[in-house]
């Protein structure tokens, strides 16, 4: 019977790539295979029943008293126009665990749970997908940084933005895609006033006097604002491997700003403003992985990581004008090395056939890049700004809801 079985099959495959009806192929060999224990082959082809005795050869010894075997009552099959196409159609061997669910219901892969694709060489229905997914982030760290003794920063707020996907698929199993992330901007600020009793946190040297600062000392009001941007593109050759594991390979660049100003006004001196700027320009490849477990017919978890290596194309800018007078101008580029680390854990709903509910919650960790708080900004020298130093780290994590529509 496994012989017969593993024929039919491949005629079947045979038929389907030729650009025969595969709803109906897949049907003569589900009909074959009830009806082949009792030795009837029953076959209904638009209509017409056919019915063919088959001498099978028996392991055991028979009786003399043989009882023939009721013949396999076998439904009407479904006309092939009912179904858009062959993976919408139901399971016509024993109930299917899919219902009218269809067997691809991924643009990556075909479920593995009793199920075997029979003409891998038939296509994909899935050609196309795009997904947006709105991003709630935090950036964390820097909770000390404030030049102003008599006031701290306070930590950043929560960031909403999205990332934004599309793909194409070559087959059921190469394809390539677009991912942008941003643009996010987090910002903080604070502001202190006082009656001449507000002190910065300035600390003149080699050559520099407490007369370069007095601005930000003794003041009235002290201003600061930190500002933090981040945008991420990426191109991806993705591969899929059935329903279980997809991975990527890929370039990315990573665009990641930060921007301090400390403004100070002191009554009979004047205004004092100092500014930092730092910029990170990162690219190069990274690699990564998806791997999805289903929990029911529409529900499944999913993790994702990504890991890459870049060169980091980073700068450092330094003012420094004490009432009315330019005291610092510095600028310094070089280039270092980088990393970028993501992890997410999501759950998916799938809503209809094409469309795919997401949420979940990810982290981004990213080493070797240059921010404010890592350039020693309080010390006041002829080298201040003069190198630029990239060895500080910036976490962020945070929740994700979105959308997947396939074409």
């Amino acid at each position: 019977m496994r012989i017969f079985g593993s024929l039919f099959n491949r005629v079947a495959c045979i038929l389907a790539n030729q650009g025969r009806d595969f709803s109906r192929a897949t049907a003569v060999i589900a009909l074959v295979a009830v009806s082949m224990p009792s030795g009837q082959v029953n076959a209904q082809i638009g209509g017409v029943r056919k019915a063919e005795q088959l001498e099978l050869p028996s392991p055991v010894r028979r009786s003399n008293h043989v009882t023939q075997a009721p013949e396999a009552t076998v439904p009407p099959l479904p006309s092939s126009s009912t179904y858009s196409s062959a993976t919408e159609m139901p399971g016509v061997v024993g109930p299917s665990i899919m219902g009218s669910q269809p067997i691809i219901s991924e643009p990556y892969y075909a479920p593995s749970m009793g199920y075997e694709m029979p003409c891998p060489d038939a296509g994909c229905d899935v050609t196309a997908y795009i997904s947006f997914e709105a991003l709630y982030f935090k950036r964390e760290g820097d909770e000390r940084l404030s030049l102003s003794r008599n006031d701290r920063l306070p930590e950043f707020d929560e960031e909403l933005q999205g990332r934004y996907t599309a793909g194409r698929l070559f087959d059921c199993v190469n394809g390539i895609e677009a991912v942008f992330v941003g643009p996010f901007d987090w910002r903080r600020q604070t502001l202190v006033t006082g009656s001449g009793n507000l002190i910065s946190r300035f600390i003149p040297s080699a050559g520099y006097t407490p007369s370069e600062v007095n601005a930000f000392n003794f003041a009235d009001v002290h201003s600061q604002l930190h500002d933090v941007s981040l945008s991420s593109y990426e191109i991806n050759r993705r591969w899929w491997a059935w329903d279980v594991l997809s991975t990527t390979i890929g370039l990315r660049a990573v665009d990641y700003r930060e921007h301090y100003a400390f403004v100070s006004s002191r009554s009979g001196v004047g205004t004092g403003v100092f500014t930092e700027d730092t910029d990170n320009l990162m690219v190069g490849a990274q690699v990564g992985a998806d791997m999805m477990y289903p929990l029911g017919l529409r529900t499944s978890i999913s993790m994702r990581g990504k890991a890459g290596v870049f060169a980091n194309f980073d700068e450092s800018r330094v003012l420094l004008v004490n009432a009315g007078s330019l005291v610092l101008d510095a600028i310094d580029r070089d280039i270092d090395l980088a990393g970028l680390i993501e992890y997410g854990v999501y759950g998916r709903y799938q809503l209809v056939p094409s469309i795919r509910l997401t949420a979940g919650y990810e982290f981004w960790f990213m080493p070797g890049v240059a921010t404010v708080s890592g350039q020693a900004i309080n010390r006041v020298h002829p080298d201040s700004g003069n190198q630029v130093e990239s060895e500080d780290e910036v976490f962020f994590h945070g929740g994700s809801v979105g959308v997947q529509i396939l074409f």
